[in-house]
């Protein structure tokens, strides 16, 4: 679990920025709308659970590898799990018809407690760069806007959207439980609409259709 907050340091929030530098040791936590998958179980009428998350961070060609820890974390704070050790692989945007380099960060859990991590109507995803400081993002595209989520369970896979974005200093890491009571999200709430384009992994294969809201992640190859 993420620690609650310490003396100094900054929080500061950067949905809309299009561009942030992460020092080592800071992280930018990506707060995700998940309710859309109950709701649209419940339309389908398919008796299924949320159990499964991927996600895919892209940001501007990165001229090293980088190294970040990824951790799922509960709206409650009550429980965690880690991703793991991350590095930034390669891909393309395609926005417009017209391709673009990018460096993706990418990585998935499944067959996840259900009741415990995806019990309220949204997730975090925390990212922290355990390698040098990093400028991330992409010109004209808010930060929310460069994380893709995939929630997954049995024959059902809704996108999730990111509703907010936190960088945390690395003297003052984010209260996830007080960040969750601030923004709290319902089934009805008004959330941002992920920018129409599609990502393109290194190998060619198809990552996300964002016209719609299914995501599908795929792994990248260089």
């Amino acid at each position: 679990m993420l620690a609650a907050p310490a003396i100094g340091g900054t929080i500061r929030d950067v949905s809309d920025d299009t561009s942030v530098v992460v020092h080592t040791g800071d992280t930018l936590v990506f707060q995700l709308l998940t309710s859309s998958f109950a709701a649209d179980a419940a339309r389908l009428r398919l008796p299924v659970q949320l159990t499964d998350i991927s996600f895919a961070f892209v940001t501007s060609p990165l001229s090293g590898a980088g190294s970040f820890a990824a951790t799922l974390e509960s709206a409650d704070g009550l429980a965690s799990v880690a991703f793991g050790e991350l590095t930034f692989g390669t891909g393309s945007l395609d926005w417009g018809g017209n391709g673009q380099d990018v460096s993706v960060l990418e990585s998935s859990l499944s067959q996840l407690d259900s009741k415990a991590l995806f019990g309220e109507p949204s997730v975090f995803i925390a990212l922290r760069n355990d390698g040098p400081e990093v400028m991330l993002g992409i010109p004209s595209f808010p930060m929310r806007q460069d994380m893709f989520a995939t929630l997954s369970g049995g024959s059902l896979q809704v996108g999730a959207i990111p509703t907010s974005v936190e960088l945390e200093s690395q003297d003052k890491p984010v209260n996830l439980i007080a960040f969750g009571r601030e923004t709290p999200f319902s089934a009805d709430s008004e959330a941002p609409e992920p920018h129409p384009g599609g990502l393109l992994l290194g190998g060619g294969a198809l990552l996300c259709g964002l016209s719609g809201v299914l995501a599908r992640v795929a792994r990248g190859r260089n």
